[in-house]
């Protein structure tokens, strides 16, 4: 899921745009994903429940069926708090919600959320029906607290990218609602050299 919102963790975003409808549209693919399979929502590229020689929780992508492009996303099933997180910006209470399914669900440690439950049968010991991966990545952690910091402060991060004069030279094409080439778009393109 962080490929998709990523982007909103520091850039504003606006009403209508490709990439707001594209952000919506996935937390809402994600939420029916969970509901469909029976557990709390959130896929996105995570820690899982695989070790090395090490003892090192292995790490790679997820995706949910109809989001990612990679065949086989169905036979993983590992959700990461931190994807979730990433859904305060699009969708705060359902986000909210999710959170406190996972903590109930005992995803909740002592320097905030585990980095993912595994609940791919073939991962798991018998008898049980899912696996905590009890390990905190500083990355999901970080783009976590921008998340938070999105919904209770204000957009801090995002008023800091918006008062770059590059980006307020560009401003008008990324508010854009419709994109450029509709036959009812009022986009002017720059002529091509002759």
């Amino acid at each position: 899921m962080f490929e998709y919102l990523m982007p909103k963790l520091v850039m504003p975003s606006y009403d209508g745009t490709l990439l707001d409808q594209t952000c919506r549209n996935a937390v809402r693919r994600q939420i029916q994903y969970g509901k469909e399979r029976g557990v709390p929502w959130g896929v996105s590229e995570s820690g899982y429940n695989a070790v090395d020689a090490h003892l090192n929780y292995q790490y790679r992508a997820f995706g949910v069926p109809g989001l990612g492009l990679k065949r086989g996303l169905a036979e993983d099933l590992v959700i990461a708090p931190y994807a979730t997180a990433l859904a305060l910006m699009v969708a705060p209470e359902a986000a909210c919600l999710n959170l406190q399914r996972l903590s109930a669900e005992g995803l909740e440690g002592r320097y905030g959320f585990y980095e993912a439950v595994d609940y791919t049968p073939s991962r798991l010991p018998r008898g049980q029906s899912s696996a905590i991966i009890r390990s905190f990545m500083a990355h999901h952690q970080g783009m976590s607290l921008l998340s938070l910091a999105y919904l209770i402060l204000g957009q801090p991060m995002q008023k800091r990218f918006e008062s770059d004069p590059l980006f307020q030279a560009n401003q008008p094409v990324c508010s854009r609602s419709e994109p450029c080439g509709q036959a009812n778009s009022s986009c002017t393109l720059p002529s091509s050299p002759a």
